[in-house]
């Protein structure tokens, strides 16, 4: 991984791929942060929470202007690998025993009926829900306890950021196995609560104007905060790439 507006992103898209089939394979432990314009956003305020993003296993970029941006300034071509994607890809995958974790009973039946819909049966998938606490409050050797009995190769974090990433780098000392994905509104576009835009421009996927106009209250003020941000990550990071020339 290279280090990106302070961040550790992976735009290798077969590597990440490598690694995530790699240790649900070998049934290791280990998580995968995705990397939106709000959790970069966060990142650059909060150096707990860019800890956290930089000590996983390995990151994706989640968002084509990240990907844009940073290719700009390094002269390379970047493109995003969303958590959608992700999702879709590998929740197919029934090779693999899988957990969603944090979803709501709604929600993880609603996934279960798209993957019958597909054809697919549901014995890879179990479901796990959480008490709803602040993530300092979890009880990480219990609910990786009740993890461990069902021995999942990937695990589908779904409390949103920041607190999914913090939850996984608090609860993988207790796993035993189960790779990690902090996966956010993913679900959500798998069952089509949310539409994915059928219209792109180049590597960008508007993914962020569905979630807009799904939740606007709520994506509103983070937009905007990244907007902000935008001509200082810029700046920061042109300077970084200038001490190395």
């Amino acid at each position: 991984m290279g280090n990106y507006f302070n961040v550790n992103l992976e735009f290798n898209h077969p590597h990440i791929h490598d690694v995530i089939t790699g240790y649900a394979g070998r049934k290791e432990k280990g998580y995968i942060c995705v990397v939106d314009a709000n959790v970069l956003t966060m990142a650059q305020k909060d150096k707990e929470y860019l800890e956290v993003l930089n000590t996983s296993t390995i990151n994706t970029c989640d968002g084509g202007s990240i990907a844009a941006l940073a290719g700009f300034i390094h002269k390379k071509s970047f493109r995003a690998l969303n958590g959608p994607e992700l999702f879709s890809h590998y929740i197919e995958k029934l090779q693999y025993k899988q957990l969603l974790l944090g979803s709501s009973e709604k929600v993880s039946g609603e996934i279960k009926n798209v993957l019958a819909e597909k054809g697919f049966d549901n014995q890879h998938l179990q479901v796990m829900s959480l008490p709803f606490l602040p993530v300092e409050q979890f009880d990480y050797p219990a609910i990786a306890n009740e993890i461990n009995l069902i021995q999942p190769d990937i695990i589908w974090v779904s409390l949103g950021a920041p607190k999914q990433e913090i939850f996984m780098s608090k609860i993988l000392p207790f796993l035993n196995q189960g790779f990690m994905f902090g996966i956010g509104a993913a679900f959500n576009f798998y069952i089509g609560k949310i539409e994915l835009p059928r219209f792109k421009i180049g590597a960008f996927r508007f993914i962020w104007l569905s979630r807009l106009i799904a939740e606007p209250k709520k994506l509103f003020s983070r937009l905007i905060g990244y907007i902000l941000l935008l001509p200082e990550l810029y700046l920061t990071e042109r300077r970084k790439v200038r001490k190395f020339e």
